[in-house]
């Protein structure tokens, strides 16, 4: 599954590179430009049961990765992003791989609005026990560039899938639903 995940985004940005080289006549709107980014991040992992009520538990941590900002047009944007999210707590760590496609709306030359499907793969077999790995979310966020080059960014996205694993037999006979949440506020650079 990471080399698929890994593969697609690949791909993306690829195709993307190639599209931009092979057209002499990309104007500034429709130009991709390419970026890295980094930042603090917490997880949060919502845990319910037949009603019986629910709990959660947070962890904090870092992320870092890339990204690729597909011009549509003056007002609109395409934003893949592939990142690393590191997770600890009580010296033991965590790691997800997040690949959120974001649709951005420059609201301003400094301000933009995000939004779009983010998928996430939890990277350490046995942090997963109990929890599928690949998970759906939905990601809501903002975007402000500091500078042409320097973004600040901060999003928050929810799971829409449920990550319970309902093989477990020990759990057969209930209606157990778990899912990850992130928040995630740092800055990138833009190339």
């Amino acid at each position: 599954m990471k080399k698929i995940l890994l593969s697609a985004a690949i791909a993306v940005l690829g195709f993307t590179q190639i599209n931009a080289q092979n057209d002499d006549t990309i104007s500034s709107s429709s130009e991709t430009t390419f970026g890295i980014k980094a930042g603090y991040s917490s997880v949060a992992l919502k845990v319910s049961a037949d009603g019986a009520g629910s709990a959660t538990e947070d962890l904090t941590g870092f992320y870092f990765g890339g990204f690729a900002e597909i011009n549509l047009s003056e007002k609109f944007a395409l934003q893949p992003e592939l990142v690393f999210g590191n997770y600890s707590e009580d010296g033991e760590s965590s790691g997800v791989l997040l690949l959120p496609i974001l649709a951005k709306y420059k609201a301003n030359e400094e301000f933009s609005l995000l939004a779009g499907p983010q998928f996430d793969y939890l990277t350490n077999e046995e942090d997963s026990e109990g929890l599928k790995r690949l998970g759906l979310g939905f990601t809501i966020g903002a975007a402000y560039d500091i500078t042409e080059n320097v973004i600040l960014d901060a999003r928050y996205s929810f799971g829409l899938s449920d990550r319970f694993d309902s093989d477990i037999d020990e759990f057969e006979d209930f209606d157990i639903e778990a899912r990850f949440s992130y928040f995630q506020i740092g800055l990138g650079y833009r190339f």
